[in-house]
């Protein structure tokens, strides 16, 4: 073989490796699985759609809520609203605890689904950013059988996931001061805070 073809060889393209994208995730810990379920409570035996929102992290693919803030809402059996400030409430408590408004979970009376209000109202989007709708106004928590879950893609759309890709992490973590069980509270700033 001639020093010149042996050269071209040495030269050529490497074929371009094979990336497989990683599969969206959404974790929640238990903690905040249970604050969850406190802060639907009041909507829960209203008979009304309640809302919270999904504070943590997310690296645009996977999504981590350590806690839920509970916004002031108007609820009925059938919709929710949130206003500009209690928006605004939400992203300045996320903010002082260098948490992300990271996604959002409502309730539908029957069943789960994205309707077309629930697309036009996620005022939050970003890629990475997670919404969760339960069915029978949460009343099947702590059990996620019958939610929709999304995330919103580089794509600008949002992605239904499998309830398989909703992970809870058992038990206390880093983000908790002590192990065991403790009670949860809704704070002054809407954050649901772990009591012992």
């Amino acid at each position: 073989m001639s020093y010149l073809r042996k050269l071209q060889r040495l030269l050529r393209a490497a074929p371009a490796p094979v990336v497989h994208a990683r599969q969206p995730k959404v974790l929640l810990t238990q903690n905040c699985l249970d604050a969850i379920r406190v802060a639907l409570d009041p909507e829960m035996h209203a008979g009304h759609e309640g809302i919270v929102y999904f504070l943590g992290r997310t690296d645009g693919n996977t999504a981590l809520a350590v806690t839920v803030f509970k916004p002031e809402a108007y609820t009925s059996p059938g919709s929710f609203s949130v206003d500009a400030r209690a928006m605004a409430a939400c992203i300045g408590a996320a903010g002082r605890y260098e948490l992300q408004v990271v996604g959002q979970l409502h309730s539908h009376p029957q069943q789960a689904y994205h309707s077309d209000g629930d697309v036009e109202g996620a005022r939050i989007r970003y890629p990475g950013y997670v919404s969760i709708v339960l069915p029978d106004y949460g009343r099947l928590l702590p059990s996620f059988r019958g939610a929709a879950v999304y995330i919103w893609s580089t794509d600008l759309r949002w992605y239904e996931l499998s309830t398989n890709d909703l992970i809870i992490i058992p038990g206390s973590g880093p983000w908790t001061s002590k192990a065991g069980t403790t009670s949860a509270t809704i704070g002054s700033s809407g954050i649901l805070r772990r009591t012992v």
